[in-house]
């Protein structure tokens, strides 16, 4: 072998020992990721807002709790004047020629303002401006004379504190004068100076007489190059503006003035807020059926003819509110929203007409392309919602030739909704997501249909957003182009979802709410009352109440809604074998059946539709007179959209809700909404024993399918199942009820997953 093939061999077996090492060295390299954004403390950016929200409501809390105890060392300090015989001209006179120059030994009592302006410098800040000052007096005080006790040893306090409030604003109003003239529009600070004269240093003046408070009131006065009184601003008041200083006096509330009993004057003005209360309900019953309907009609906005003429021949001439804010926004602007209305106000159309308007825009400009683009899609969380929204959608394109409108929901065969994709190409989808992501994933084509799409909107959107659907939603919107107009629809929508509403919506979204901020969330005509029973008896009080509304409403409509599908399948069945005009939806049952099913309720009168959650969102069945809830809801929000399926449409309805009196803490999270707690009905003996003979009759495989269901419904709420032990004894008891002799048993994977194993009263299968 040559030398310089030597060396070359050599070269070879190093540069390879290089690469080798190189190797070795990748194979060890760890790339630092951009995972989520964390803040302080490694928190994420929800838990660090939480972290603040939940500060600012302690900091809120504080405020309250301050400002309470200065309220009531206002009435001490007045009670103590009282007792001491003396007017508050005398302490006025007392406590100003005193000065300084008092004795700490003095220990006379002290009139109201001193002693609220002594608290006061205890919470002022440096530059501060106190917002409770003289000028909150009325604007023209009653003459009022202060009464004066001879024998100070016999004084009726309850007298006192009921006659404090009145008092105390005579007086502020009388001493106000001397201090400072309400016209003149200059604001009264405590404990500091508003600002710096010509360069002097602010002077810090704390617990002073009110002499000392007029020689600062005029060093605040500084005079511009104008020749007029200004005053510097410095610290919170220079940050804030004009919005800390007030524009005009508040008129204090008016106690009754009655040598009365307490307890007469309490019952007085129980009767006063009661008569007002039902006043200010009346008021908004009238409201709300005048402006359920706008003075808008269809024909004055940008809308096609033919899709107004549709309209017309449905009998659709003029617009809701909801109708006439959303078109403004959509079709006029062309924004994102989100928008919120009460259940039963026409927001499928809300969203359909603009919806229509782009599929004609996005074909009027006359590409020709192969493979027709899906334009607009429309999410819905139940197969129900969809179905009855693609039909109003055929509605108002009974004119339109051209456009088609398709649902993609479970229930049905997958090729088949392929075929009628290929077939007949539409602008129009309506789809639940799971399926949706079935024909995306499917690698058919239909994502790149998707390509094309101009709008997305999403129906009841609180609970598309929620933890349920979220990831779905994530990748669908992955899956479409940016550019697009995004809207969003519901009746409910909280905070969490408003958050998380920026994974569809542009940062420059519209936010339309019909409801209005803190106004009840359901309808004023339709009557909420709750029933709390021992869980042995609500079949017994569903059946009393079903006869007494039979007996009462000639054409009767009643929805009741169950806490899951097997317990709707029992009661249904309970209710059958009492020959009751009755039919059951779920979701264990087949799509066909369903729709059936929802189409013979919508259509009929005098029956009775026992049903789960896929009929308590955006399900129209018109003319529904009663709504039963039996158990506890999910939610808040998902009581209120049960409650929804009855009073549209500016209708009346009733709803009751059937608790347990373990299921009585739900009553707090539904304590602004108009419901009453409603005495039990008296029970038929006759009924009791028609209940027991038809739940006897029922197959057993039904009533353990039902406890299993219960079972692992109330697991999984929180508030309850936390408490395995308590759970499981009241699970038993659900099983005596329906006449099972002993709990069915779990298996054993199932019982390690809901945490039950190794509990009391669970039996395990072997």
């Amino acid at each position: 072998m040559s030398p310089s093939s030597s060396s070359f061999l050599s070269l070879k077996g190093s540069t390879t020992n290089t690469y080798l090492k190189l190797l070795c060295n990748l194979s060890f390299l760890r790339y630092m990721g951009g995972g989520p954004r964390t803040f302080p403390g490694g928190l994420n950016k929800w838990q660090w807002k939480r972290m603040h929200e939940k500060k600012a409501k302690e900091k809120e809390k504080k405020l309250l709790e301050q400002e309470k105890q200065l309220y009531q060392a206002r009435i001490r300090s007045q009670i103590r004047a009282k007792l001491s015989g003396k007017s508050d001209d005398d302490h006025h006179q007392q406590s100003s020629s005193l000065n300084k120059e008092s004795s700490p030994s003095d220990f006379s009592p002290m009139t109201a303002k001193d002693h609220v302006k002594a608290l006061a410098d205890r919470f002022m800040k440096e530059g501060a401006e106190d917002l409770w000052n003289e000028n909150d007096g009325p604007l023209k005080s009653p003459p009022h004379t202060r009464p004066r006790f001879k024998d100070q040893s016999s004084v009726d306090l309850r007298n006192l504190i009921s006659d404090g409030h009145n008092y105390l604003v005579d007086n502020l109003n009388k001493t106000s004068k001397s201090v400072i003239d309400p016209l003149q529009g200059h604001k009264h600070f405590y404990s500091v100076q508003a600002g710096r004269v010509f360069g002097q240093k602010c002077k810090f003046s704390r617990n002073e007489s009110s002499s000392s408070d007029e020689e600062e009131e005029s060093d605040k006065e500084v005079f511009d190059s104008k020749g007029k009184i200004s005053t510097k601003k410095m610290m919170g008041r220079a940050t804030l503006g004009e919005y800390d200083s007030k524009k005009m006096r508040r008129a204090p509330k008016t106690f009754i003035e009655e040598e009365t009993d307490l307890s007469e004057k309490v019952r007085l003005i129980r009767d006063e807020l009661k008569m007002r209360r039902n006043s200010s309900a009346e008021q908004g019953r009238q409201n709300e059926g005048e402006s359920l309907l706008s003075e808008k009609r269809f024909d004055e906005c940008s809308i096609s003819p033919l899709t107004i003429k549709a309209l017309t021949l449905a009998g659709y001439l003029r617009m809701t509110t909801v109708q006439e804010a959303t078109l403004s926004v959509c079709l006029d602007a062309g924004k994102d929203a989100l928008v919120k209305a009460k259940t039963g106000t026409g927001k499928t159309a809300a969203f359909l007409l603009p919806a229509i308007e782009t599929v004609l825009k996005a074909t009027s400009s006359g590409v020709d392309r192969r493979v027709p683009p899906i334009l607009v899609l429309i999410l819905c969380p139940t197969r129900e919602l969809a179905s009855q929204t693609a039909a109003e959608a055929n509605v108002m394109l009974k004119h339109h030739d051209g456009i088609g409108v398709q649902t993609l929901i479970g229930g049905r065969r997958f090729k088949d909704d392929q075929k009628c994709l290929e077939s007949d190409p539409c602008q129009i989808i309506v789809a639940t997501p799971g399926r949706l992501l079935d024909h995306i994933e499917n690698k058919s084509g239909f994502s790149v249909r998707l390509m094309g799409l101009k709008m997305l909107i999403l129906d009841e959107a609180d609970h598309l957003l929620d933890l349920g659907f979220r990831k779905d939603i994530e990748k669908i919107v992955d899956c479409v182009p940016r550019q697009r107009q995004s809207l969003l629809f519901s009746a409910t929508i909280p905070k969490e979802v408003r958050r998380v509403s920026q994974l569809v919506l542009k940062r420059e979204h519209v936010f339309v709410d019909t409801v209005g901020q803190g106004a009840v969330e359901t309808h004023d005509k339709v009557k909420q009352s709750c029933l709390v029973a021992p869980h042995e008896l609500h079949f017994q009080i569903v059946y009393q109440i079903l006869k007494d509304h039979i007996s009462q409403v000639v054409d009767y409509k009643v929805i009741v809604f169950c806490t899951t599908a097997m317990v709707t399948s029992l009661l249904y069945q309970l209710l059958r074998g009492m020959k009751m005009n009755v039919s059951e939806m779920h979701s264990r049952k087949p799509q066909v059946f369903r729709s059936r099913v929802s189409e013979e309720f919508r259509e009929s009168m005098g029956s009775i539709l026992v049903t789960s959650d896929v009929s308590a969102r955006g399900m129209n069945y018109p003319d529904v007179t009663l709504v039963v809830q039996v158990g506890l809801p999910p939610d808040r929000e998902q009581y209120i959209h049960r409650l929804g399926r009855t009073g549209r449409e500016g209708k009346e309805g009733e709803g009751i809700l059937l608790l347990a009196p373990w299921e009585e803490y739900f009553l707090d999270e539904i304590k602004d909404l108009p419901i009453e707690k409603s005495p039990l009905p008296l029970l038929n003996s006759d009924f009791k024993t028609k209940v027991e003979d038809a739940m006897g009759k029922i197959d057993s495989s039904v009533k353990e399918a039902a406890y299993h269901a219960w079972l692992g419904y109330y697991n999984s709420i929180r508030d309850i199942g936390r408490d395995k032990t308590t759970l499981v004894e009241l699970a038993n008891r659900f099983c005596e009820s329906i006449q099972l002799q002993k709990p069915p048993a779990l298996f054993r994977k199932t019982a390690w997953k809901m945490g039950l194993k190794d509990i009391p009263g669970i039996k395990i299968r072997k």
